[in-house]
């Protein structure tokens, strides 16, 4: 899907974006949501990848905002890569057109680890900017992105025998970004509960946990 403004215009590697913008990457499968969201701000829409007029706003459909965006031309594989590198050490490809030649280009680039971490592991403090081929001579790439993480995204070694679902990770994941988590001494309530993902995760933080649903939880969180 793409969506041309009426006073901004994209045109091969010649005329990129003409007026100040920001881009957003949405969640998988929340596409549309994001496009509603951002409404007629929207400039042009490539995969999950939005461009939209104006500095970098609030976007609850988005996985991941793009802050400082710039197209850069390059005249080859290697242009490319020390193009990148010019601006600062790590980068994440988040590839939708032109997936080879992206590739080559970040091979070409210095490693950044995306292992799955541990939970409990502090989120990286080194900036890590995202790009994409937008045209095989033009490169989309933003230094400053809202998520520490690849596409805002975190993979973590899973409990596969403990929890009772795999709900968990969503309360892993808040906790690894947000600067503080609940620990011993808190008092927790969980609404909803069963089957007792999130109460698993907030007991074993050492937090005092109600958990109220009309279903059962879980034998090994009870």
């Amino acid at each position: 899907m793409k969506k041309i403004s009426a006073d901004a215009s994209i045109s091969g590697n010649a005329s990129p974006v003409t007026v100040p913008f920001t881009a957003y990457l949405a969640a998988k499968g929340f596409l549309e949501d994001l496009l509603a969201e951002l409404g007629d701000e929207v400039i042009e829409a490539r995969g999950r990848l939005v461009l939209a007029k104006g500095a970098p706003r609030p976007a609850a459909w988005a996985q991941n905002t793009w802050e400082t965006p710039v197209f850069l031309p390059i005249e080859s594989i290697g242009d490319g890569a020390r193009k990148l590198t010019a601006i600062q050490r790590n980068w994440h490809l988040h590839s939708e057109e032109n997936h080879r030649r992206a590739s080559l280009i970040q091979e070409k680039l210095p490693h950044v680890s995306e292992k799955p971490r541990h939970f409990g592991e502090a989120a990286p403090t080194a900036p890590l900017g995202s790009w994409t081929l937008w045209e095989p001579n033009l490169i989309l790439a933003s230094a400053r992105c809202s998520s520490p993480f690849p596409d805002g995204v975190v993979q973590f070694h899973e409990n596969k025998i403990d929890p009772p679902s795999r709900a968990y990770l969503k309360l892993w994941e808040s906790f690894t970004l947000l600067p503080k988590r609940p620990g011993p001494g808190d008092l927790c309530l969980d609404l909803g509960s069963a089957p007792g993902g999130w109460t698993w995760v907030l007991a074993s933080l050492g937090a005092q946990v109600f958990s109220i649903d009309k279903a059962p939880l879980a034998p090994q969180v009870d």
